[in-house]
């Protein structure tokens, strides 16, 4: 079957492990879904005279994928978002909580008369990865976790599919404006890769091989940004652990379609200076962590149709 016919398709979920009876599935604009569900069974440690196995056990199951898209903000990245931070849009604004968000993921392949379908329910964010570097589309890579997996060859009855809204070209650094990056004077960024995890693990119990649920754990923001060495103070004002340090970023090209993402209490460590050689330039490279900005009550905030 042909890679390029593959449909994905997300909905949010109202109980966990529970597609809605006609689900609105909103389309991803994704470049691939990755992972493999993990369904171990190993050979029984029994000890037979003949030495040879006569039996196996089962393990316990989990449904791993990775969803990657490149920098887009759609329908189905807003739910998506909504994982990741486990909050609740509120008046176009997103803020880590404690919530746990949920969604089914339908992975459609075109076999022709018959198409076959996996869809995984229960599925939560366990981490999101940001990336952005100069002449390339931005990229977004969510890891999920899901409670199960099923298959059918039809969808689900009622089901309806709706196009990726808006439908705008993908958003590259040359669309990003940087308001603020921790104090750095005219910054001239040329890179940023950036995590949001939620230490996700699944929760088992006796009677089945597969999770029940699917519990939060540490909240976490870091990564790291490469920006042209422009002056001393570039290298020399991190070689101290700066603390209370705002990142502020403004991405897209399309007024009113446009997402602002700040972290507004951050710590700035451990700066390097890179050498290219004879030719090339020096870039700083700045490693940062959120934590907890009380005037947000979040250690990140998105704020989404911005003009």
């Amino acid at each position: 079957m042909d890679s390029a016919n593959k449909q994905t398709a997300i909905i949010a979920e109202v109980t966990q492990g529970t597609t809605p009876a006609t689900p609105a599935f909103l389309l991803t604009r994704d470049i691939r879904v990755s992972g493999s569900p993990s369904r171990p069974a190993t050979r029984s440690p029994e000890r037979r005279a003949d030495r040879m196995a006569a039996n196996m056990t089962t393990g316990l199951n989990s449904f791993p994928k990775t969803i990657e898209l490149p920098y887009v903000r759609d329908a189905a990245t807003d739910v998506l978002w909504e994982s990741t931070l486990m909050g609740t849009w509120a008046s176009n604004v997103l803020k880590n909580a404690s919530t746990a968000k949920f969604f089914t993921l339908e992975e459609k392949y075109e076999g022709g008369a018959t198409d076959p379908y996996r869809r995984l329910a229960g599925c939560m964010v366990d981490s999101c990865s940001i990336g952005f570097r100069n002449g390339e589309p931005g990229t977004l890579s969510f890891g999920i976790r899901a409670l199960g997996e099923t298959s059918a060859t039809a969808a689900i009855a009622s089901a309806t599919y709706a196009a990726p809204t808006p439908g705008y070209d993908p958003s590259t650094p040359a669309d990003i404006v940087v308001n603020n990056l921790f104090g750095v004077s005219s910054p001239k960024v040329m890179g940023l890769n950036m995590t949001i995890t939620n230490s996700l693990q699944e929760q088992y119990a006796w009677g089945s091989n597969a999770p029940y649920g699917i519990g939060l754990g540490l909240f976490d923001v870091s990564g790291s940004v490469q920006l042209y060495f422009s002056a001393a103070a570039d290298y020399s004002t991190f070689m101290t652990r700066q603390t209370a340090q705002t990142l502020s970023l403004t991405i897209g090209a399309t007024t009113l379609f446009k997402d602002t993402i700040v972290l507004g209490n951050c710590d700035v460590f451990n700066p390097d200076i890179d050498d290219p050689g004879a030719t090339g330039e020096h870039m700083v490279t700045l490693n940062f962590m959120a934590r907890y900005f009380a005037s947000d009550t979040a250690a990140i905030k998105i704020t989404r149709l911005v003009a």
